[in-house]
């Protein structure tokens, strides 16, 4: 009977891995929540509240400095819209291929025409613009406003007398 005894102490014995499963996994992944919910909460609110400042500062002066307040009320009226631009983003060597869609909402209908009428010049700028981009700076959906910010300023330091309201991309596809 004292062999019997012996044996069953032995299977009670628990072997480090088993503590490892028990402790360690369950302890590893609340760490992992945790990270998460600081880096959605505390730090993406930091980043998207400076970021939000400094867009609305270029908004208000954009529209200040015309002094129109029909240009709100035209906003959607003249658009012009450029399908399906494919380019390499910068650093991929051809493996990767983005293909933007893009509108322009105009402030009147000579900008409107004026764009129409440069369309491969446009077409270039916004090539240039989006193939000096690379893809992580492509992928980072907080980066969508200064992209088409800087489309904007290229548009308009070329063609002076076109005045753009809003830049939008109606497909963005990344592969």
């Amino acid at each position: 009977m004292a062999e019997a005894n012996d044996e069953v102490k032995v299977e009670k014995k628990s072997s480090p891995i088993t503590k490892i499963i028990l402790f360690g996994v369950p302890a590893f992944i609340v760490q992992l929540i945790l990270v998460y919910f600081i880096t959605a909460n505390i730090l993406m609110n930091k980043v998207n509240s400076s970021a939000g400042a400094g867009h609305g500062e270029e908004v208000t002066e954009e529209e200040s400095g015309d002094g129109e307040e029909g240009s709100d009320a035209e906003a959607g009226q003249f658009i012009y819209s450029i399908n399906e631009i494919v380019v390499n983003p910068a650093n991929t060597n051809g493996r990767v291929l983005l293909m933007a869609s893009l509108a322009f909402d105009m402030r009147n209908e000579s900008s409107r025409t004026k764009l129409e009428s440069k369309d491969f010049l446009v077409k270039d700028m916004i090539i240039s613009v989006l193939s000096g981009k690379n893809t992580r700076f492509l992928n980072d959906i907080s980066q969508r406003d200064s992209l088409k910010n800087e489309i904007s300023h290229k548009i308009e330091g070329f063609l002076p007398d076109v005045k753009i309201n809003k830049v939008y991309f109606s497909q963005f596809i990344l592969q």
